[in-house]
């Protein structure tokens, strides 16, 4: 079984790239992907635009039931009551499963307030948050999701990129202080996942792609590694299940 833990579905307009709901299902079936969570894309500062981007993630799912799971995907710097209402009603009628937080595209430090607000909510919603590190640094440091993993202890942090390779000792601090943070491993060099894996346990690392040209690229990477296949198995599917709770058996 293989579950895809970071997907982009819409329009970016930081990033200019375009994600459809064809695309995403056709990359699931030829690789075997068995489970995606979508996120949004990045740039949508007006409600309406990303209640939009969160109802067609919820339109997806509800045509692929068990195939397709929302990441709530949206700008801090909406008033803290829209944003609180949407996470609840993603979370509440449309079944979303965890929240995203893109330091580089929303402008916005994990160490920022409205950082803060968005791991208040996780922890009131019962959903886990993921952090992009990586590109976009200083605000993407994987360093910066401590103080908050530590402050939030009972939610869940997973590390997208685990560093994107420059800044993965970084991650691997941030694992080390903090046993809620967990190592999601797009993009990341195959000897630092094998690292992560030896340091922290399969039970923290998590398998995603983010990219669909990427998804093939990541399943053979993980094919490759010297890793037992109950290791391989936790990375690639058990990790989210659990950490997205998921219900998979």
């Amino acid at each position: 079984m293989i579950i895809d833990a970071h997907a982009h579905l819409g329009i970016d307009l930081v990033f200019e790239e375009v994600r459809t709901e064809a695309e995403i299902m056709t990359m699931m079936d030829a690789n075997k992907v068995d489970a995606t969570i979508l996120q949004g894309m990045y740039g949508h500062i007006y409600l309406d635009e990303i209640k939009e981007n969160h109802d067609r993630i919820a339109a997806l799912a509800k045509d692929n039931l068990r195939r397709i799971f929302g990441m709530i995907t949206m700008t801090p710097y909406l008033h803290e009551a829209d944003f609180y209402n949407e996470a609840k009603r993603c979370v509440q009628e449309l079944g979303f499963v965890g929240m995203k937080l893109h330091p580089m595209a929303f402008g916005c430090s994990p160490l920022n307030a409205r950082a803060e607000m968005m791991w208040r909510i996780c922890g009131e919603l019962n959903i886990p948050m993921m952090v992009h590190t990586g590109g976009g640094a200083p605000l993407s440091l994987p360093s910066l999701v401590i103080r908050r993993c530590k402050q939030f202890p009972d939610v869940p942090c997973a590390i997208a990129h685990s560093g994107t390779l420059i800044y993965a000792d970084e991650a691997f601090l941030a694992a080390h202080e903090c046993p809620n943070v967990y190592l999601e491993t797009s993009w990341t060099a195959p000897h630092h996942i094998i690292h992560a894996i030896k340091t922290f346990g399969a039970a923290r690392i998590l398998f995603a792609a983010d990219e669909i040209a990427n998804v093939a690229t990541e399943i053979a990477k993980y094919a490759s590694l010297p890793i037992s296949g109950a290791d391989r198995e936790q990375c690639l599917w058990r990790t989210a299940n659990t950490l997205f709770r998921l219900g998979f058996v």
